[in-house]
Order: C-alpha cells, then structure tokens, then sequence
C-alpha cells in the first residue's frame, strides 16, 4: 500500500484500518465510494488499487447487496459512487442494482458492475449500471480502470462509460 497523507471527514463511519484508504490532502474532487463485494482477496486488491489513485475516499465495504441496500437507507450521507460484484450471498449484485434503481434515494448514484462474468453485461446495463469492468488479476490494469470510472462524469461521459459494456474498458486506460 502506498504512504499517502490521510484526510479525515467526520461524517464517515469508523473503519478498519485495512478498509480506510489514504486521500491526498489537496484533491480537485472526492469521491465517497463503497465497495461492494463478497471475496476477502477481491477487497484488499480493491483497496490496494485505491490508495494509490487518491481521487476519492472508499468509505465503506459491504459483502453482499442485502448489507449494501440496509447501508444505502441507514446512511446520512450517500456515496457518490458504488463498484458492485454480480456474484454475492444472500443478494446479488443484479438484484440489488434493481432494487437501487427503484429507490429515489438511490436511483441515481453511478453503479460500476465488477465481474469476471461478461456474459451478465447486457442484463447489467439492462437494470442500470453505469459501467462494467472485468475484473482483473493484474494489478496496473485494475488501478487504471479504477482511476477511469473515479474521473468519469457518468452525465456528461455517458457514451464513454456505455462502451465498458462493449469492451471493458472506457477506452482510455492506455493512459494510466
């Protein structure tokens, strides 16, 4: 993991120090991300990959979409962005994106499918994500297309972020 300077919101809830990942202090945008997502392995890459883009702030970690809907109500403040595994106990990720979408709370907030499914692509984009990343063993090609979706603007760049159902990959990551 990278040594970064950490910056501290009070309005997030305490984590673990494995999940809190370090922000540069002076940052043009923050994102509050949640992760969410069942593998153990899968998370500590996620994190990894997290700290070091430093755009945005990866508040909370939920293992299935039963505990990522029960967060998105019990919160006062929403994320401005969720990375969402498809395959989960209890919910999955296509039945919580389809619950998200449902609620007018929720409906809006831009949701990156993570899988190592591409033949559930089309259904995602069907019930709403915003993007879909394949996910990766290689550790470069994960921060990148990380640090992609995190400087997205899923309003303005909503023809960028469709092409992640075509390929993967929103077409820039060349320049991580």
């Amino acid at each position: 993991m990278c040594n970064s300077v950490f910056n501290e919101d009070p309005d997030l809830k305490a984590l673990s120090a494995t999940e809190i990942i370090p922000t540069p202090t002076l940052m043009k945008t923050s994102h509050r991300i949640l992760l969410v997502e069942d593998d153990k392995d899968d998370q500590d890459f996620f994190i990894d990959a997290m700290n070091d883009i430093g755009s945005a702030l990866l508040y909370d970690i939920v293992n299935n979409g039963k505990e990522a809907i029960e967060r998105l109500k019990d919160s006062g403040r929403l994320p401005t962005l969720i990375f969402m595994d498809i395959n989960m106990p209890l919910m999955n990720g296509m039945q919580c994106l389809e619950a998200m979408r449902k609620n007018p709370d929720t409906m809006n907030i831009p949701v990156v499918i993570l899988s190592t499914s591409p033949a559930q692509k089309e259904q995602a984009q069907y019930l709403g994500a915003n993007a879909y990343i394949e996910k990766s063993s290689n550790y470069k090609t994960l921060r990148c297309q990380l640090e992609e979706m995190i400087n997205l603007d899923f309003i303005k760049d909503k023809f960028i972020a469709n092409q992640t159902f075509q390929n993967g990959l929103a077409g820039n990551t060349a320049l991580c």
